[in-house]
C-alpha cells in the first residue's frame, strides 16, 4: 500500500483546520465588534440614554446637596459627588456667571469669564437649589464609562472564541465520526461477520489504517475459503478413494489368495493371475499418484519453486509434439496448430511437465476417440496461449473423477505466474493455459 502524500496527513489537516477556524473567528470578532459599537452608539453612548442618565444624575445630586446642606459659599463640597466615577460634568451659573465647574482635571484653575450659559447645551440645563435657598442654573452632562466599551470588546472576544471552538470541533468531529464508524465496523468483524466491508474514506493515516484492516479482512476470508475447499476436497477424496480402492484391492487379494493356495489349473492360468495382479497393482499405484497430487493441490502453501527462463517455442513444441504423437498412437485424431511464440518464459520444467501430463491424461481418459482433438498454441500479446479442445466421450459418466488433475494444473499455473481456465459448451471441453513472457532473452535462474 503506497504512502499517501503529506498534504493529506492528519497533522496537515489539523493545522489547516486551526488556521481556517482562526480566520473565521477573526471575521466573527470584527462582526461582533461592529455590532457592539452600533449597539452602544444607539444605547449607552446614544443621546437618548445620555439624557435619561443626566436627569437621573441631577436628581441624585439635588438630594446630595439637600442632604449635605451645601450652600453657594461651600461649592467645593460638590467635588466629592462629581469625583465618584459617575461620569458627569457639571457647571453651575448664578446670574449668568460661572460659580462652579466639576474638576475635570485635578487642581485645574478656571476663569469664570471664559464660560457663558449661552454656550452650554440647553437640553442639559437644570434648576439647582442650594441649602441657603439660592437658585442657580446648572448644566449636567453624563458620559458613559469606558467600561461599557471594554465589556463590549471582552464579549466580542468570547463570542469569537466560541466561533473558533465550534468551527474547529466541527472539522475534527468529521474525523471522530469516521473513527466511531470504524469502531462499529470492527465490532461487526469481531462478531464474526468477515464479509462486512470496512469503509475506506479520505486520504490520510486513518484511511490507510482502514485499508489495512480491510485487506486483513479479505486475507482472512480467503484463508477461510481455502480451508473450506480443503475440507470439501478431503471429503471428496475419502469418498472417491474408498470407492476406487475397494475393487482393485478385492481383486488383488483374490488373485494372490489363489496363487498362495496353489489352486491354479495350469501355467497359463498362473500367468493370467499374475498379469491381473500386476494390472490391479498399477491401478492402485495410479490412485496413490492421485493422492500425492491431492496433497500437491490442497496443502495450505507451497514453497515458491525455482524458475528458469527457457525458449517458449522449444518448451511447448518439445512437450506437445510428443503428446500429439502419443495420442495418435492410441487411435485419437489430432489436429495441431503450433504458431511462433518468439520469446522466453520463466518456468519450472518439473511442475510444467506435471501440468501438461495431467492435460494429456485428461484427453486419454475423457476425449471421444472418433472426434478431432485440437491442440494449438500461439503468442497473444505478452503471453503464450495453449488451447486444447476435445469432444467429451459418451462414456464419461462411467468413469470416476475427482478433478484433482485439472485443479493441479490450475494451481501450478498460478505458481508460474500464469492462468488456467476450462469451459464446456455443448459437449466440447476447452482448456486455456497462459504463461507470461519474460522481460529479456537471457536465461537465468529466478528464486
Amino acid at each position: 500500500m503506497s504512502k499517501l502524500p503529506s498534504k493529506h496527513s492528519l497533522s496537515v489537516q489539523l493545522l489547516a483546520g486551526v488556521l481556517l477556524s482562526l480566520f473565521i473567528a477573526i471575521l466573527a470578532f470584527g462582526l461582533f465588534f461592529a455590532l457592539g459599537n452600533a449597539m452602544l452608539d444607539h444605547t449607552v453612548y446614544g443621546e437618548s440614554f445620555a439624557e435619561k442618565m443626566s436627569d437621573r444624575q441631577f436628581q441624585q445630586m439635588q438630594r446630595y446637596v439637600e442632604r449635605e446642606r451645601i450652600t453657594t459659599d461651600r461649592l467645593s463640597r460638590l467635588n466629592a459627588w462629581c469625583s465618584r466615577g459617575k461620569g458627569v460634568y457639571l457647571t453651575v451659573y448664578r446670574d449668568g456667571t460661572l460659580i462652579y465647574e466639576s474638576p475635570v482635571v485635578r487642581d485645574q484653575t478656571f476663569d469664570p469669564d471664559d464660560f457663558d450659559p449661552m454656550d452650554e447645551n440647553a437640553e442639559r440645563e437644570y434648576a439647582l437649589t442650594f441649602a441657603d435657598g439660592a437658585e442657580t442654573q446648572a448644566f449636567l452632562y453624563y458620559f458613559a464609562s469606558d467600561a461599557f466599551y471594554f465589556w463590549m470588546i471582552g464579549v466580542s472576544g468570547l463570542l469569537a472564541f466560541a466561533v473558533f471552538s465550534l468551527c474547529f470541533v466541527s472539522l475534527v468531529h468529521r474525523k471522530l465520526r469516521y473513527i466511531q464508524k470504524l469502531k462499529k465496523e470492527l465490532d461487526i468483524l469481531a462478531g464474526g461477520d468477515l464479509d462486512y466491508p470496512v469503509t475506506v474514506q479520505g486520504q490520510d493515516e486513518l484511511s490507510e489504517l482502514a485499508a489495512g484492516i480491510d485487506e486483513m479482512r479479505r486475507s482472512i476470508v480467503k484463508h477461510q475459503r481455502a480451508e473450506d475447499e480443503i475440507r470439501s476436497a478431503n471429503s471428496q477424496l475419502v469418498t472417491a478413494m474408498s470407492h476406487d480402492l475397494r475393487t482393485p484391492l478385492t481383486s488383488l487379494l483374490a488373485f494372490l489368495e489363489i496363487l498362495d493356495r496353489d489352486k491354479v489349473k495350469d501355467e497359463e492360468q498362473r500367468r493370467h493371475l499374475i498379469h491381473q495382479s500386476l494390472t490391479q497393482t498399477m491401478s492402485i499405484k495410479s490412485m496413490a499418484d492421485k493422492l500425492f497430487e491431492y496433497f500437491l493441490v490442497y496443502t495450505s502453501e507451497w514453497e515458491q519453486p525455482e524458475l528458469e527462463k527457457r525458449d517458449a517455442d522449444e518448451v511447448f513444441s518439445q512437450f506437445w509434439q510428443e503428446y500429439a504423437f502419443a495420442l495418435e498412437s492410441r487411435g485419437f485424431i489430432v489436429e495441431t496448430d503450433f504458431g511462433e511464440l518468439d520469446g522466453n518464459v520463466a518456468v519450472n520444467l518439473e511442475l510444467l511437465r506435471r501440468a501438461f501430463d495431467n492435460l494429456y491424461a485428461n484427453l486419454v481418459k475423457y476425449a471421444e476417440p472418433s472426434a478431432i482433438i485440437r491442440i494449438a498454441y500461439r503468442r497473444e500479446a505478452e503471453e503464450a496461449l495453449l488451447t486444447i479442445a476435445n469432444v467429451v466421450s459418451s462414456q464419461r459418466e462411467s468413469k470416476e473423477s475427482t478433478n484433482i488433475g485439472l485443479n493441479t494444473c490450475r494451481r501450478i499455473m498460478r505458481m508460474l505466474g500464469g492462468s488456467f481456465e476450462t469451459n464446456e459448451i455443448a459437449g466440447v471441453f476447452t482448456a486455456d493455459l497462459r504463461l507470461p513472457f519474460s522481460d529479456n532473452n537471457c536465461k537465468e535462474t529466478i528464486k
